[in-house]
């Protein structure tokens, strides 16, 4: 097997033809890409599939962080509802109506001041019309979806970042080799791409994808 980047235009169809595979044997080897019923979750530029170079066009070392020559990756949904939120922070006095809406996501009713990372993810992936977890908590996080090698857009979950904190959870921007950059909410009280230590990834499958 190999990794394909996905490019502008791509189905789940025509990638299969295009290495010679039968779509059975395309979904098989990408699981929870497509539902018995043959209905496949939205294909984005840069998305990452898995196929079968044996039998059909050559594939290149094309990865997410090295795309094909001359190909941008995009973002995904709820990564572009993300991004537009940048900069939304906690008001002083007063709770900024936002991230209210926020936390309303998730059940959750309070004042701007209340813990909102997850809120926030939660938030995102349901404005992007996508299945969210309905918890206002990160911890939870680990359990979301499926689990996924670091991908761009992917939901991250973090240790405490301090004694006494709770967890921390955001959307994966860039990954080099001490810092893990998070685009998440509740950092420094706004929404905001930031650097958290890579020692403080929760062990085991902390990079999750919505299903």
């Amino acid at each position: 097997m190999a990794a394909y980047v996905i490019q502008p235009g791509d189905t789940p169809m025509g990638i299969a033809r295009k290495f010679g595979m039968s779509f059975d044997a395309f979904k098989a080897i990408n699981p929870g890409l497509c539902d018995a019923s043959n209905r496949c979750r939205v294909l984005f530029p840069g998305q990452v599939v898995q196929v079968d170079a044996a039998g059909g066009a050559p594939v290149g070392p094309a990865t997410p962080t090295q795309p094909a020559a001359g190909f941008a990756p995009q973002a995904p949904p709820w990564m572009e509802v993300a991004l537009r939120e940048q900069g939304v922070a906690e008001w002083n006095p007063g709770d900024n109506p936002r991230i209210i809406e926020y936390l309303a996501s998730v059940g959750v009713r309070g004042g701007d001041e209340t813990s909102w990372c997850a809120a926030f993810v939660n938030w995102s992936i349901q404005k992007a019309g996508f299945r969210g977890h309905r918890t206002g908590l990160a911890g939870p996080w680990i359990s979301y979806g499926r689990a996924v090698a670091p991908t761009y857009g992917c939901v991250v979950v973090l240790q405490p970042l301090s004694a006494g904190a709770s967890g921390h959870v955001g959307f994966l921007h860039a990954l080099d080799q001490t810092n893990v950059w998070l685009l998440s909410g509740n950092s420094a009280n706004r929404v905001r791409i930031s650097a958290y230590s890579r020692s403080k990834l929760v062990p085991g499958q902390c990079f999750r994808w919505p299903v």
